[in-house]
């Protein structure tokens, strides 16, 4: 009987890790980190996280009337308080950092409702000691909340939110001194400039309209601006489309935009091709897709879903996607995933509404195939032309080519797109490192060890032999 109660439990966890949902670039183990709340059950919101110098950076939201707070952490697994509130009570969420001139910004929003509290911008050196910067609601007492920042043609940009007035954008070149920014034709129902992001050579922010729908406007220059998308762009219109609350880039810019009637959606702006079959990936209750995203191997991104807890979802591709893990991570009081962060492994912060329980932090090992292909070079002989194309997977395109370690046979190039070119002059075994990074703002990078053999020509018109030596290796 013991015996079979053995074999039975063997099958039954062999099972559970054949059904459980993975993909074919990644492999995972989850476990939490830093506790329930990490330590304090009033932390009920990890809004946003972020990897600066090393650590990572959580933003702590609390219930209505406790200030937010800034934890973070250089392992993953132990986290430190390093800034409890801002001054101000009703400032109790904390919406994005962003990392300029060395320095590291967050902004910081009254959620209450009605909101009664000025937003703030915060900044620091060091990730402990923290300064204000610029006055509050940046001089406008009507800006409640200050959203995304985006560094573009060497200042940094910030969105508010404002009822009363409509978002308004600001940019500094200093962090200290901050201009706003006006931009004609964009009306007061637009409450909040919520998004943004440099792509393509535009600056794009993406707004809070609950009015007329959301809106998606574009600048060449930070000063001159277009409407370039609004609601009425799909067909048939949808004005439930009230927010884009994120904007990124991979090798096409996306938007998410919030719709709490049929499910938020994935958009592609190359053709305004709303992703995903349905709405909320197939659940009308993901209203909202997280600020926050992961590009390694593919996309990472959170939702939030008030009924049967938050999803974390995953596309290789922009076309196919699947779940991982369970609503909520199996507890439906955890409603959202904002929070997403990648330090050797994909980090996601879990929102709950339970307050005696307080927010959750876990994280994943990820092994994903962003790296070069070539395992071997073509051999090249000495005074004849020579070309081969180093191939990479996976990152983000178009990517990066450096030669990091050893040396090219002389006559020889390596050029930035990866190709492996010219004329070697001297025989010999050559070794060297190539070095790829792709174009994601927040990089990869990978390395290879080539081995590349440089042979006489053949005087005798008999046609020469290409070999493969297997010498190639990767690096990590």
């Amino acid at each position: 009987m013991k015996k079979f109660i053995g074999k039975f439990l063997v099958y039954l966890i062999l099972a559970i890790f054949l059904l459980w949902p993975f993909d074919s670039r990644a492999s995972f183990l989850w476990q939490q980190v830093g506790g329930n709340g990490l330590g304090d059950p009033s932390n009920t919101i990890v809004s946003t996280m972020e990897v600066w110098n090393n650590y990572i950076y959580a933003g702590i939201g609390r219930v209505s009337g406790s200030h937010a707070r800034i934890y973070r952490s250089l392992d993953g697994s132990t986290w430190n308080l390093v800034h409890d509130g801002f001054g101000h009570n009703n400032l109790n969420i904390i919406i994005d950092f962003a990392s300029f001139q060395g320095k590291l910004y967050v902004t910081t929003t009254d959620e209450a409702v009605p909101p009664v509290q000025a937003g703030e911008i915060w900044r620091s050196t060091d990730g402990v000691t923290w300064t204000q910067a610029g006055a509050e609601g940046l001089g406008n007492a009507n800006n409640v909340g200050f959203y995304k920042m985006e560094e573009f043609n060497g200042q940094l940009y910030v969105g508010s939110r404002n009822e009363t007035q409509g978002g308004k954008l600001y940019r500094t070149a200093d962090g200290t001194n901050w201009n706003e920014v006006a931009i004609a034709g964009l009306t007061a129902t637009n409450t909040a400039i919520w998004s943004l992001e440099s792509f393509g050579g535009y600056l794009w922010f993406g707004t809070l309209n609950q009015a007329d729908g959301t809106e998606v406007w574009r600048s060449t220059n930070g000063t001159n601006w277009e409407k370039f998308w609004d609601y009425a762009e799909l067909i048939p219109p949808l004005p439930q489309y009230t927010n884009v609350n994120n904007i990124f880039g991979s090798s096409l810019l996306y938007w998410t935009a919030v719709n709490a009637v049929t499910g938020a959606h994935l958009i592609e702006v190359h053709d305004i091709f709303a992703l995903g079959t349905v709405g909320g990936l197939g659940d009308a209750n993901n209203i909202w897709f997280s600020e926050d995203v992961v590009l390694q191997g593919g996309l990472y991104l959170g939702t939030r879903n008030e009924t049967t807890g938050g999803e974390l979802w995953y596309t290789p591709d922009f076309e196919n996607f699947s779940q991982i893990g369970l609503d909520g991570f199996g507890n439906i009081d955890n409603y959202a995933i904002y929070a997403l962060a990648f330090k050797d492994y994909l980090y996601i912060g879990l929102s709950t509404v339970n307050g005696a329980k307080g927010a959750e932090i876990w994280r994943r090992l990820i092994t994903y195939d962003f790296g070069i292909t070539n395992k071997t070079l073509p051999q090249g002989t000495q005074g004849q032309s020579y070309s081969t194309q180093l191939e990479t997977t996976g990152g983000t395109k178009p990517y990066l080519y450096r030669l990091v370690k050893g040396a090219l046979p002389q006559g020889m190039e390596l050029s930035p797109t990866g190709e492996l070119k010219g004329t070697p002059q001297k025989l010999g075994d050559f070794q060297f490192v190539v070095e790829v990074q792709d174009s994601f703002k927040k990089v990869s990078k990978t390395q290879r060890l080539f081995s590349l053999k440089i042979v006489a020509g053949l005087s005798t018109g008999v046609e020469s032999i290409t070999i493969l030596p297997k010498t190639g290796a990767d690096l990590y």
